[in-house]
């Protein structure tokens, strides 16, 4: 998957940098550290920000992002019914209140349903970006009509654009993952990024035990404003992180063009309809999603990929890892669903989702390989069309 297929070389002689100092210190902030805001620089400027701070995963940094903006008990925040867990769980654990909305046929954001909901606890719209744009315009237009914050969980989505700017950049912050799912993999690992100096210094504090980052002062007398966590990148992760992050536009511009074949060859089965976009061409190239008129034909289809050796995404692979009705253990604790039927909340995300078969696109894939994906596909589609 993307940055995970590339670990090698380069990675090691990063590593092989850190390691060549006569005092090796692979504490963030130890000192001499100088690799995590290396990598820090090299970021923010790859996305055009002024700011970025490295965290641990990426649920801290969306965690980080959301106690940086003040989202606690009382507040509500709008967000999309399906995502990964984890910007629920960092929404829930700051004590305030999740509200997963419909997605539309983008598979994103539905910007009428996040109208719907808003009321007078809304504080916050967290919009994921799953390897492509929701409708961004829309989005930004109704948290600036609302005054609400706008934060970008970009995890799935790093380096892919809406009408020319990156994703994450959109919003008040912008959250990313380093897992082995994402484009860039190391190990684990998260950043955070915003244009806003307060932000940024919040984010960087809440992630660090509240930790201000005083220069003037040693570590053990830094003063504190917030609570916070240990939510901290080492050094040697941050080596492996400046090595992937150069290989980025290889990545994203060698998936692409890997799913760009690989749909074209699909075009012509007529029992299958793929995702729309807001803007296909600043999209992700590592994913394909594509539904069928029912969910008894997705499952039979996409078990008789898994037969042939292709596995899924996600859909239906790990469908209750990405779908709000399955949260039950979550949302029972709190007070908003107490009289909201779970099975029929998101009933359009549902259905959408249960039908739908999702695929990776490796970025080191023959294309012997990606035409055995195309017969396999067409093969499960007639067979069950």
């Amino acid at each position: 998957m993307a940055g995970a297929e590339l670990i090698g070389k380069e990675e090691f002689e990063q590593i092989r940098r850190l390691f060549e100092k006569s005092h090796v210190n692979l504490y963030r902030y130890g000192q001499n550290n100088f690799l995590a805001n290396e990598l820090e620089e090299k970021f923010a400027n790859y996305m055009g920000v002024k700011y970025a701070h490295l965290v641990s995963s990426g649920t801290a940094a969306i965690h980080s992002a959301l106690a940086a903006c003040e989202i606690g008990p009382g507040d509500e925040v709008i967000t999309t019914a399906y995502t990964f867990v984890a910007p629920i769980e960092a929404i829930a654990a700051l004590g305030a209140t999740p509200v997963p909305v419909n997605i539309d046929s983008t598979y994103h954001l539905d910007p009428i349903e996040i109208e719907k909901h808003i009321t007078s606890k809304t504080k916050a719209i967290v919009c994921i970006p799953m390897w492509a744009a929701p409708h961004m315009d829309q989005i930004v237009n109704i948290a600036k009509k609302n005054n609400l914050i706008l934060i970008e969980d970009s995890a799935q989505a790093l380096g892919a654009k809406y009408k020319g700017q990156k994703l994450g950049t959109f919003g008040d912050m912008g959250s990313f993952s380093f897992d082995a799912g994402k484009t860039l993999h190391t190990g684990e690992g998260g950043i955070i990024i915003t244009d806003n100096k307060e932000l940024y210094d919040k984010a960087a504090e809440f992630s660090d035990h509240g930790h201000m980052h005083d220069p003037n002062l040693p570590r053990g007398l830094d003063p504190r404003r917030m609570k916070g966590l240990n939510l901290r990148m080492s050094e040697l992760t941050a080596a492996i992180g400046i090595a992937q992050l150069n290989k980025i536009d290889f990545i994203l511009k060698k998936s692409k063009k890997n799913k760009e074949y690989i749909k074209n060859r699909l075009l012509d089965i007529s029992n299958i309809s793929f995702r729309q976009f807001s803007d296909e061409k600043g999209s992700q190239g590592d994913t394909l999603i594509f539904n069928l008129s029912n969910a008894e034909q997705a499952i039979n289809i996409s078990k008789f990929m898994e037969s042939k050796g292709l596995g899924t995404k996600i859909l239906p692979e790990a469908f209750d890892w990405h779908y709000a009705g399955a949260w039950n253990h979550i949302f029972k604790d709190i007070r908003y669903y107490d009289k909201i039927d779970l099975n029929s909340k998101w009933e359009f995300t549902e259905n959408l989702l249960r039908r739908s078969i999702c695929i990776n696109i490796p970025v080191n894939i023959t294309q012997d390989r990606c035409d055995e994906i195309i017969n396999i596909i067409k093969e499960g589609c007639n067979k069950y069309e």
